[in-house]
């Protein structure tokens, strides 16, 4: 093992590396520390002092690591370094193109022996050794993070500030020199506009955007144009110039520029210390994401086969052979077409063939097409998983007949996908290995669509040229920066005007954060994943309402849309920022609800009214009622519940009639989550979402003197049915039911996961549904009470059996390694010798042959608020494991530190951590009675707390309670600790 966790009085030590401590050698590989404000865009501070992962433009853009870099040449010395400690040895081969040498970096430059990186976020702080540097090199990376102050928390800016200490005895004369090429558009212009610095503009027009590089030193030189030439010409002569220590000063080109440079010469007295800053400000106020509202089509889906799954498209399965119809759009779903076969004659049966994609009948379609009308028409299931369809044609035979596939749609699951037309007799024939009966309409195997196939110009597409004709203007999403300040310019002025200021708040933040007793894990946990409310995860649109994704891709965001089940999960933004949050509710209630009460889980960017075409999410609809619950009691603001109440009760009933139709008391009928697949039959995760909601709502109806009795009635059924009926004596588990519900058969019922083939169909009845979990013990099994403890409700499950759930979790699902653990889903979350917290186990047995798609992996956020949760039931040193084991996967060596992944960088789940923080001291204030509630798991403690109007520290000290405030006010009337559950 490379490294041995011990534990002592919460100063857990490992032999290369203390948590919360500095990153160093192995553990320095792959530390990439996020820079930027919230919606903002972001560039990262490698642990070496480099940049990387630099999306600026709106959109993510992971491994984006630019030519751009400081060095030092110290006169007299013969010294001139790179000011970053080695490159990491996976940088120098296996990435694309790293076998023709990286040309394209300055990987070959000569850098630092040695470095260390420590964390206090948003600070991210670097030491560079080197024995024949004379100096101390200190790097400090930041951008503004000051909890309630959203809007400075939110600037497209961030500093890298080096500082250099004479430890000599002797007056050290050097350069500082920041360098670089123009990464935002490699055929842009390099240009003034700023005071000691350059802009680096696109090529198209300047209002397009720009990013500004600049110093504050009076003394600095610019070289906006570095030398012109072939091969390897200017980053030749710029190191010429750098190594002999001259200073250059070109003005800008005409044209392209191959680079651009900052020159500060300094002088340092023996012990004398100086900084430079390096500013990085952008603003690229245009973007081409849009979601929910259509875009101009691009005519160009020609019925050419598709390889399989396509750039930036979730994984497409279920064709027949090697290729298929695929209409995705990698750029938004904006291609548009209709193809259409030869006229053929019906001389059998049935006729079959397998479809995905998008499920509007009149948007993304198969048709048949006879005797020149529409008679049959299929569609996707939004899955990109193909299903088999056969449709009983025996009524025309001896007709002729076409097929049509059309995509018509430019909005989210505007794509059709489709294989394998077989004309048969027998409706069981195999698609992917049809009978010498069977007659093979078209298999989509060769280069070009088969022969006779054609577009089609269809009324409908028509009607698209002219709705596209008449359009004004698409709607785009715009950041809220860029409806703040005029231009680059503008909000470097800001910037200068301010810095100072901001930086000081956020070191009242950070002093308040670290100044701790609690477990150094939970600490690392907590601010490591404060980091992805710095990341392209999160946008503000031009109005300040706050839009997130899940997690980031590589070049395009991971799910779109604020998804309310994911974000659940995420407890950091509704105390640090509260009023950012709170415009989650308000979209989620007054915007993506429509008349019935049905909730779209994912919002439209720009921010407007979605379509209804698709089941409501269990979980993330139920939370959010809690979530309301959370929002009213953090602001104190009684009237923005009351704004809102009509539209929970309107959700709340829809929920009631749509899953709990019978008024049992727990979610009977099928209800989605966040596992993107239905649970048919009670269980105990989302009937724990539907009592916390139930409590929530009675809590509010009380304050606003509306009736409740009702709603109270089924909270008392459903307590007992969980307690009696779900509770297996030692876990919850789910009742599958699948027969006497007002749903049609699985077989018909929209889902995500796919159609049933004959196999599956088998499963079906022999096992009830796809994709459940029965009998097993599932880590969020319960979770729904750990999302009242956390929005401040009590938890009305008997506390015995929800602490004998949590502890089984720990017993069953945590593994210390897993070696022999199979994964056949997405392994790299947690593999081979690491451990972590399974989602599911089934250690008495009942385990299926196909539980829900995910149930192998290791979830970050799961384990966070397993082990939060442990932690509110006095389970204090089970719930630190399951965080060490979590956080000894992103230790540096092999994952990013401050990027803990699940369906993409970045992503909003892992903000659970937050809750670690509650379920230590059960802190939580309550700003409509002026309350401070502390149930400490860990007796006396020092830990942070943030509000809706201020932050600081609370300490208790021999069961006394002391608030310091250090930024805002937070009144409080009195103190309330609770008993122990």
């Amino acid at each position: 093992m490379k490294k041995c966790a011990e534990n002592n009085d919460f100063q857990t030590k490992q032999t290369e590396r203390f948590y919360n401590g500095e990153y160093r050698d192995e553990f320095l590989n792959r530390v990439a520390f996020p820079i930027g404000g919230i919606g903002a865009g972001m560039f990262c501070l490698e642990g070496t002092g480099a940049i990387s992962h630099l999306s600026v433009q709106n959109h993510p853009d992971i491994f984006n690591e630019p030519y751009a870099f400081a060095a030092i040449h110290i006169k007299g010395k013969n010294i001139a370094k790179v000011l970053e400690a080695q490159v990491p040895s996976w940088k120098l081969f296996g990435s694309p193109d790293s076998g023709l040498g990286r040309g394209d970096k300055s990987y070959g430059l000569p850098r630092f022996e040695k470095g260390s990186f420590m964390a206090r976020f948003p600070f991210g702080i670097i030491n560079l050794e080197d024995e024949r540097v004379p100096l101390k090199v200190k790097i400090t990376g930041w951008s503004p993070f000051i909890p309630t102050d959203e809007d400075n928390s939110s600037l497209p800016a961030g500093v890298l500030e080096y500082s250099f200490r004479n430890n000599t005895k002797e007056t050290i004369d050097a350069l500082f020199s920041y360098n670089s090429r123009n990464f935002i558009d490699n055929g842009g212009q390099i240009t003034k506009g700023i005071e000691r610095g350059f802009k680096l503009t696109k090529s198209t027009k300047e209002e397009d955007g720009a990013f500004g590089i600049y110093v504050s030193n009076n003394e600095a030189v610019v070289d906006y144009c570095w030398f012109r030439g072939g091969w390897f010409d200017s980053q030749t002569i710029l190191w010429e110039n750098i190594r002999n220590g001259r200073i250059v000063s070109n003005p800008p080109a005409e044209g392209f520029s191959p680079g651009a440079s900052i020159y500060v010469p300094f002088t340092l007295a023996p012990g004398e210390e100086k900084t430079i800053a390096v500013n990085f400000c952008w603003y690229f106020p245009k973007s081409n994401l849009s979601i929910g509202h259509g875009s101009t089509p691009r005519y160009e889906f020609i019925g050419k086969p598709s390889k399989g799954t396509a750039p930036h498209q979730q994984h497409v399965s279920g064709y027949a052979g090697k290729r298929l119809v695929n209409s995705f759009d990698p750029y938004g779903d904006r291609i548009v077409g209709v193809i259409q076969s030869p006229e053929f004659t019906i001389t059998k049966k049935y006729l079959k063939f397998l479809v995905g994609g998008g499920n509007k009948k009149e948007k993304s379609f198969v048709r048949l097409i006879v005797d020149g009308d529409v008679e049959m028409v299929a569609t996707g299931n939004q899955t990109e998983t193909l299903s088999e369809k056969v449709w009983e044609v025996k009524q025309y035979l001896g007709k002729r007949a076409r097929i049509q596939i059309g995509d018509l749609d430019t909005e989210g699951w505007g794509h059709i996908l489709a294989d394998q037309f077989v004309m048969t007799d027998d409706p069981h024939e195999p698609l992917s290995n049809p009978s010498s009966t069977a007659i093979l309409i078209a298999d989509f195997e060769g280069d070009e669509a088969p022969d006779g196939w054609e577009n089609v110009e269809t009324e409908e597409l028509k009607q698209l040229r002219e709705e596209q004709a008449n359009r004004e203007q698409e709607v785009f999403y715009k950041p809220w920066y860029a409806e703040r300040f005029k231009n680059l310019e503008d909000l470097v002025s800001y910037w200068e005007s301010r810095k100072a200021q901001l930086r000081h708040n956020s070191e009242l933040f950070t002093n308040s954060f670290y100044d701790t007793t609690l477990p150094p894990e939970v600490t690392e946990a907590i601010a490591a994943n404060l980091t992805i409310l710095k990341s392209p995860t999160v946008l503000r649109q031009s109005d300040g309402r706050f839009w997130a994704w899940e997690g980031c891709g590589d070049k395009v965001g991971s799910c779109h849309g604020s998804c309310t089940h994911v974000w659940n999960y995420a407890q950091a933004l509704p105390h640090l920022f509260p009023n950012l949050e709170r415009t989650l509710r308000e979209t989620e209630f007054k915007v993506d609800q429509n008349e019935d009460g049905h909730q779209n889980f994912r919002s439209n960017i720009p921010i407007a009214p979605p379509e209804h075409n698709f089941h409501a999410a269990a979980d993330g609809q139920l939370g959010g009622i809690m979530k309301v619950y959370r929002e009213w009691r953090i602001s104190g603001d009684t009237e923005w519940m009351k704004s809102l109440f009509p539209y929970v009760k309107k959700s709340l009933d829809y929920c009631i009639r749509t899953w709990d139709p019978k008024k049992k008391g727990y979610l009977e009928e099928p209800h989605h989550n966040t596992y993107d697949i239905e649970f048919w039959g009670p269980d105990g995760m989302c009937t724990s979402f539907y009592l916390g909601a139930l409590t929530a709502f009675v809590e509010m109806c009380k304050t606003l003197k509306e009736p409740y009795k009702e709603y109270e009635s089924l909270l008392k059924k459903g307590k007992k049915y969980m307690e009696n009926d779900l509770f297996d004596g030692e876990y919850f588990i789910q009742k599958i039911q699948w027969e006497g519900l007002e749903a049609p058969n699985p077989v018909d019922v929209q889902s995500f996961g796919g159609g049933y083939s004959d196999e599956a169909l088998a499963l079906l009845k022999k096992e009830g549904p796809k994709y459940q979990y029965g009998k097993g013990c599932l880590s969020d099994g319960i979770l729904g009470m750990w999302m009242a403890s956390v929005c401040g409700l009590p938890e009305v499950i008997d506390n015995n059996m929800v602490k004998s759930h949590l502890v089984s979790v720990h017993k069953y699902n945590l593994k210390t390694r897993l070696l022999d653990h199979y994964n056949p889903q997405r392994p790299t979350y947690a593999c081979g010798n690491e451990g972590g917290l399974l989602l599911c186990s089934w250690p008495k047995g009942g385990a299926l042959s196909l539980p829900f798609v995910y149930s192998n992996e290791v979830w970050t956020g799961i384990e966070y608020q397993v082990a939060s949760h442990l932690m509110f039931k006095g389970e204090v040193e089970k719930g630190l494991e399951i965080v060490r084991r979590c956080r000894d996967r992103y230790d540096g060596s092999v994952r990013n530190p401050f990027n803990e992944y699940e369906c993409g960088h970045w992503y909003a789940r892992a903000m659970a951590s937050y809750g670690l923080l509650q379920g230590l001291t059960g802190l939580f204030y309550d700003a409509v009675d002026k309350t401070l509630h502390i149930d400490s798991r860990v007796g006396d403690f020092k830990c942070f707390i943030s509000t809706q109007s201020g932050f600081g520290t609370v300490e208790l000290k021999a069961g006394k309670p002391t608030l310091k405030v250090v930024y805002g006010k937070i009144e409080v009337e009195k103190f309330k600790s609770a008993m122990h559950r």
